[in-house]
């Protein structure tokens, strides 16, 4: 017969999930944080795609192409991660409500945090695969765009 937890254990038991829910959340902080950029970059590219010639279009329609890449990199990271709090905060409410009812939910618990780990592996590999993509392209094809937009801005800089 297994032995229940107080409830002042079962909060012990439940403090190393919440750790690891604040490592989520500070790893969604800094992929929002990121994706906020690539669309402040899209939205700014977008500005001056109206205003250059064909030539310099293709340049700019270029660099836009792989910031929405980026994007989809940075979108998938961001739902694995969120995944992985969310399944965070399942194994915590089993925790609570296995003890509370006296229900022995282990293989439940057991199972969402692998997949929460498995969900957490997909998110980092993801954000390594933007932030891959992110460099390699900045080296490219930064210069280029910039010489592009600064022909096309007006004395105040706008």
């Amino acid at each position: 017969m297994p032995e229940y937890l107080s409830i002042s254990q079962i909060m012990q038991s439940a403090v190393t999930p919440v750790f690891l829910l604040t490592g989520i959340g500070a790893l969604l902080s800094v992929m929002t944080g990121r994706l906020g950029r690539i669309t402040d970059r899209l939205r700014y590219l977008q500005i001056y795609l109206s205003k250059v010639d064909s030539n310099d279009a293709e340049i700019l329609l270029l660099n836009r192409k792989r910031l929405i890449s980026r994007t989809k990199f940075i979108n998938t990271a961001i739902f694995f991660c969120a995944l992985s709090g969310l399944i965070v905060c399942i194994v915590i409410g089993s925790l609570f409500v296995g003890d509370i009812y006296k229900i022995l939910l282990d293989d439940l618990i057991s199972f969402a945090f692998i997949f929460c780990m498995l969900c957490l592996i997909l998110s980092l590999i993801f954000f390594i695969f933007e932030i891959l993509f992110a460099t390699k392209t900045s080296r490219k094809n930064l210069l280029k765009t910039e010489t592009v937009i600064s022909k096309y801005l007006d004395d105040s800089g706008k």
